[in-house]
């Protein structure tokens, strides 16, 4: 695989994990429970430990799927694990299009209640920077059942490119922007209602494209690595 076809499917890969809502709904909890509680300031130091936590974890998987793909997979097991792979992504792509949002207007996801209502409690209680990064950390682990098979992907781009740390930095900074141009947007004066108000009213947009991106990529994969 060449680096201008891994590098490729990085960014695709980065772009639909950025569309993902888990780590950009918690971040909207945190702003919206905070700035009642807390002054403005203190609330954009909580919201920036909260991106650090959820990028910091990305980091991690991608690093560490990368050296187990380049450590412990067989060349020769590779392309049943890309089979598996693509699988996985149909199957993601699937969940986002039938049962990523729960129904009703909100924006309530896929999670289990217990799950949800314990982000939420978490968000609500987050006063210093350390709970704010672990909460960040745990959207990250939350979202796995559907990023693993991103996750993947990414590490066995990474794992072949000359430049592994450039590349993983590349993918953690796409996966980045919904939460950095939340945290701007907010510190330049808008409403985090606005935010979550255009959340609900582009939900089923959110929905269709990364359900078709988890297609694309699946596709891309079976025609540029398995075929």
């Amino acid at each position: 695989m060449s680096d201008l076809l891994s590098i490729a499917t990085i960014i695709l890969a980065g772009i639909i994990q950025a569309s993902l809502q888990l780590s950009l709904g918690g971040l909207v909890l945190l702003y919206h429970s905070s700035m009642g509680r807390h002054k403005r300031r203190k609330t954009r130091y909580l919201a920036k430990s909260y991106i650090w936590g959820a990028i910091a974890i990305s980091f991690v998987f991608v690093c560490a799927g990368a050296f187990l793909v380049q450590n412990y997979i067989p060349q020769n097991a590779m392309q049943l694990w890309r089979v598996i792979c693509i699988g996985m992504l149909v199957a993601c792509a699937a969940v986002m299009l039938l049962g990523y949002f729960r129904d009703g207007r909100g924006t309530e996801l896929w999670l289990p209640k217990s799950i949800s209502r314990y982000i939420a409690r978490r968000a609500k209680n987050a006063n210093d920077n350390i709970e704010a990064f672990s909460l960040g950390m745990l959207s990250a682990f939350a979202e796995l059942p559907i990023t693993l098979a991103i996750y993947f992907v990414v590490a066995n781009c990474i794992a072949n490119v000359e430049m592994p740390l450039l590349a993983a930095l590349l993918y953690i900074a796409i996966v980045a922007v919904p939460m950095m141009a939340l945290k701007i947007s907010i510190k330049s004066g808008r409403n985090i209602i606005a935010a979550q108000k255009w959340r609900i009213g582009n939900k089923r947009f959110v929905k269709i494209f990364s359900g078709s991106g988890f297609v694309v990529l699946a596709l891309f994969i079976m025609a540029f690595w398995v075929m």
